[in-house]
This record gives C-alpha cells, structure tokens and sequence, in this order.
C-alpha cells in the first residue's frame, strides 16, 4: 500500500492545476441555460475574494439569494453580512438598476436583457469549516457564503471558473473539470455550495479504496505531518467504510482537505470534507487518534447523511432553518460508528477504542440536560441550542451527538443479543441505505420512524420499542447492562476508586466548570443539583477565595484538594463588581473519565461477542 501511495502521489505532482474527468459534454446551446461565476483575488491581502455571475433571466426583474446557511452546520450565519461593493450590468456594460430587499436578497431591474453580469466582493476573514478564508497565500472557500442563485437558476448547469494569483500553483474543487476553458462543472447550485474550494499550495497524496479513488490535501504547517502514514491510515479506513457499506458511491475523486493551522472541526461533502486540526497533532498518539476519528466521521456521512438523509432534508430552504427530528440518527450514529470502525479498521488498538467509548459514556452522563430533552428534540432544536451554546445548555439540553451514540451502542448490543449474533446495527443501516438510498425507492431520504421499523424487521417488536423510547423520551439508555454483555463493566470514577483503595481523600469539588484560557477563575458552568447550584454560584462569577485563603487560576486545585468530603466551604466571589460570600458544601469531584474494563469472570462467548463488534481477535485474561 505504502508504495501504490507513493506512486500515485508522484503521478499527481505533475498538473498544476487539479484535473479529474469530467464526464460531462459541453456545448453552445448548454451554455445558454447555465450560471458561470468567476473568482478573483485582487483584495486578497485585505481577505476579499471578487465573485461574478453570468446569469440567464427572461423577465423584467431577476432575484438573486445568498444561502443563510450552510449544510451539515445546522445555524443560521447571515452569510451575506460580507458582501460588498455589489453591482449589476447587462451584456453591453450598463448598469442595471438594483435594490436590496432583504438581508440575503438583491433585485435587478433587467431592462429586458437575456443575461446580467452580476458582481460583488464577499469579506473572507473567519477560517472555520463552515466559513471562509482568505490571506496572501491561500483561500479556503465554503461555496454557501460566497455564491448566489436565482429561483430560476438553482437547477441549472453552475460552471465555476477560478483565477489564481500568479504567485498560487492551482486549485483543489471535488467537482469534475477543469475543461479545456479552465472551467469546473457542477450538476446544479446545490452541487456548486457542496463542494468547497481550496487554492494556493498544498500537498496531495492520493490512493485507493474499495474501488474508488480518493486523496489526501494537506494545507497548512505541515513540517511535523507525515501526509503518507496518514494517507495510509486513511486508506484503511476506506476500505473498511466502503466494505461496511457494500457501495462506492463516488462518481469521481474524495478529497480529505486538511487544513492543518489549528482548531478540530469537520464538515462534510458528497465528495469531499474539510477539516481542521493542529500541525503538531501527530506528536501525541490521542490528538492522532482524535484526528483519525474525526475523518471516519465525516466519510461515514457520505452514506448516512449526504446521499440518504432525513425527509426534511431532501431539498435545502437556504433562506430559513430545515427542521428534522432526526440528527441523532444522521449525526449520533455516525459518532458511534466513526470509532467503531477505526478499530475494525485496525487503525487503533481493541483498548483506545474502549477508550474512545468510555470518554463518550463520561461526556454524555456529565451532562444533566441529557435527563430533560430527548434525542429527537435536541435534533430539531439544533437551530437554537447546539450551535448556540449558553452557560446553562449542559443542564438544559442533550448533545444529540452523544446521545445518539450512545443509542446506537445499545440498539446494535440489544440487536446481537435479541438475535444471537446473527443480525446487528450494521445489518439495519445497509437496509436502510437499500431502501432510503440513492438508488431506493425513497430516493435518497428517509421518513421518521424508518429505522425502528427495520430494527422490527431485524430483531422483533421489543428492540424497536426500545429504539422508540430511547429516541423520543429523556431515557438513559442501558449502558451498564450493555457492556456486561460482552462481559464488560464500566468504571465510572477511577481516581475515587484509587483514591479509596489508597487510603488517600478522593478528590473533591463544588459541582462547577472553569472557563479555560482566561487568567482569571471564572465559572463556565454549574450543574443543576449540585453544592454550588445550591449555594447560588452563577456562571461567569469569579471566585477569589477559599475559606477566607486567595486561589488563582495556578493554585486553585490545590486549594480544593486540601478540603475534605462532606464539609463546608466559604467562598468569596466577584458578581457585577460585587463582592459576595456564599457557603457550599464539598462534594465529590466529577470524573474526568470513565475506565471500561473487563468483568472478573469473562466467559469464552463474551469474548467472541466482543471480537465481532470490534472486527478483531482479542485475548482477554481469564
């Protein structure tokens, strides 16, 4: 494998300018019902990036909209809050009259004109998977906050052509071109908006995987990234993905575009995802892991999401939110599965996936929101609540990522035991890709309750009974008893437990959070039930003392290591301005982690269960 990488990388070194097949024709009559932007760069210092369409109209007025939103990133970001310097004119050169009439929404009188030449500048200045980028060197483009459309013009052929500084060797687009005009094609706008754009130098190292082709681009502070051992990482992974589904759903080339300048975010594509993480992540096996994880996520969605996705989602409003009730399904699932298949991938070891698993047990029962909002309505208030987090969300609120996955880990445990290992999770979601698919009769979405009724189908009325309470109810779901079928139990507070087996204190706290990177000790959250709850502490109160002492943000530990379970403690706090004391008494620290390990006694078919989740051999002591 290692070697097909390298050739393949060495063949690609060679156009400056990414080509993949068209597989498209294009002629005169095409072009005169077809949309051609054009990209430009000369306020690139400033981060501008210059759009101009070429658009058809047949009437006297033409609308063009800017999108609000992205897909996959379920808020509304007011894209068209960076647009300047708009302006519109007929073939000839002349002006055409133009009016703003909403916030995303411009009009142009066309004066009887068959095509307008419309054109703008769009301000390029946050780099995050969901927005766009520009400097001196590079242009990272997410296609909602820099194209338009027309009612008219959505379904038609979107030709994008891309002009590059002199100083930028080419252009990386998972869309089919550049043609002989130096024109990418996409099918329609909402192929054009899928389909980010990235320009300036970077580093691709392609391969193959279960038929299909795909590359690795790299962008970024990339001296301590080794882009061939993560390709080949990358290329197990494919494999065991389009081996789990049993399709290749890719016309063309997937791109894996890494931006390697910071932060851990993701955000899929038909044919591509755009992630971002640090240049040092490869020194430290758990950011890697993280890494790897985050790019099976956003593959899976190639299937679960971007070509069989919730009813809802069949056809984007770009102007106002989409609700679905189903993200727990689209995005839940996908985190069970992101980690789940690293290791049937054999790209992490049987003990980092049982890691990765308890962190994701630990995440989702810290948080007290998950007891008072269920997985369906987490997913349909999206809109206002995951993406627009308050100080109380963790009360308040359930992470339909979290939740989901958890869901998923005991449906697929509760199918494999209903069924005695013939039937599992994986079974229903390839069924439900058979009939939801592209290619199904659903056409490429799903309705509400469709998985329940192939669980049905699968395993019996229980199972589904279960599914629906988990997904529409506050429900826990069964977690221990889960675990203890593969002859696994979970640790729920390991530094008590080594406390206590050490006769030492264990570790205490008042039931709060701490914002991070701030000088200052500043609360970010207080969980409902809590001592500090109790006492009154509020988010984004300072505390400046313990028991009358000073604590900082660098001896604040200490000073709460040093009280005991059970007492009370006098805090002083800074509100508004105000001092103020109040008491809370000490209580148990919250578990930074959980520990899965195994059961004392693990029997020979609990083994064997636990192989065929994990996709490998295991050797458990007995």
């Amino acid at each position: 494998m290692l070697a097909t990488i390298l050739l393949a990388l060495l063949a690609s070194l060679a156009p400056a300018i990414e080509v993949q097949a068209t597989g498209h024709d294009v002629d005169a009559s095409g072009d005169r019902q077809s949309v051609h932007h054009r990209l430009s760069f000369p306020r690139r210092t400033t981060q501008y990036v210059h759009v101009e369409i070429r658009i058809p109209v047949s009437g006297a007025a033409l609308e063009l909209a800017m999108p609000n939103w992205t897909p996959g990133s379920y808020q509304i970001r007011d894209y068209a809050g960076n647009v300047e310097r708009v302006a519109a004119r007929a073939v000839t050169g002349s002006e055409l009259p133009l009016t703003k009439i909403a916030k995303n929404r411009w009009l142009v009188e066309t004066g009887g004109a068959e095509e307008v030449r419309f054109e703008y500048d769009v301000w390029a200045g946050s780099l995050s998977v969901q927005d766009s980028w520009v400097e001196q060197d590079v242009a990272l483009l997410n296609g909602a906050g820099i194209f338009m459309y027309s009612d008219s013009s959505r379904d038609m052929t979107q030709f994008l052509e891309v002009e590059l500084p002199a100083d930028w060797p080419g252009v990386v687009v998972a869309l089919p071109g550049p043609d002989e005009s130096g024109r990418y094609r996409a099918r329609n706008f909402d192929e054009l908006v899928d389909s980010p754009i990235l320009a300036g130098d970077s580093r691709k190292t392609p391969f193959e995987a279960g038929g299909a082709r795909f590359a690795l681009v790299d962008y970024g502070h990339t001296a301590q990234w080794d882009s061939v051992a993560a390709a080949e990482d990358l290329w197990k992974i494919a494999e065991t993905q389009v081996d789990f589904w049993g399709v290749n759903p890719f016309e063309r080339e997937y791109l894996f575009i890494n931006i390697l300048l910071g932060g851990k975010s993701g955000l899929e594509h038909d044919h591509s995802t755009v992630m971002m993480g640090s240049p040092s992540l490869m020194r430290s096996r758990e950011d890697y892991v993280k890494w790897l994880s985050l790019a099976s996520h956003e593959l899976f969605h190639a299937w679960n999401v971007r070509r069989m996705r919730p009813e809802a989602l069949a056809r984007y409003d770009y102007d106002e939110e989409v609700y679905t009730s189903q993200l727990w399904l689209a995005e839940g699932l996908t985190s069970y599965y992101d980690n789940l298949l690293l290791s049937r991938a054999k790209v992490v070891s049987a003990q980092e996936f049982l890691e990765l698993l308890a962190a994701e047990f630990q995440q989702y029962e810290i948080q007290p929101g998950r007891l008072v909002t269920s997985a369906e309505l987490a997913s349909f208030d999206s809109w206002i609540r995951h993406y627009q987090p308050t100080a109380n969300l963790i009360n308040s609120n359930s992470n339909y990522y979290r939740k989901g996955s958890v869901i998923g880990f005991v449906i697929d445990t509760a199918i494999r035991r209903e069924t005695r290992g013939r039937h599992t999770l994986d079974d229903a979601l390839r069924d439900m890709y058979q009939r939801y698919g592209p290619e199904g009769p659903g056409a490429g979405t799903y309705p509400e309750g469709a998985l329940a009724a192939i669980v049905e189908d699968l395993a019996g009325p229980g199972v589904a009974a279960e599914l629906e309470t988990l997904r529409t109810t506050a429900t826990d779901p069964d977690i221990d008893g889960a675990l203890g079928w593969y002859g696994l139990k979970l640790v729920r507070s390991p530094e008590r437990q080594a406390a206590e087996e050490g006769g030492i204190p264990a570790p205490v706290d008042f039931g709060v959070t701490w914002l991070p990177d701030t000088p200052l000790l500043l609360v970010e959250h207080v969980l409902h039930g809590s001592p500090a709850a109790e006492a009154g502490v509020l988010p984004n109160d300072e505390l400046l003392a313990i028991n009358g002492l000073r604590v900082t943000r660098d001896n604040h530990d200490a000073a709460i290591k040093a009280l005991r379970l059970g007492e009370t403690a006098q805090l002083t706090l800074v509100r508004h301005g105000r001092l103020l004391t109040l008491q809370a008494q000490v209580q148990h620290a919250l578990p930074s982690r959980y520990v899965i390990t195994a059961s004392e006694r693990v029997s020979s078919s609990e083994e064997r269960r636990l192989e065929a989740l994990l996709g490998r051999e295991l050797r458990i002591s007995r």
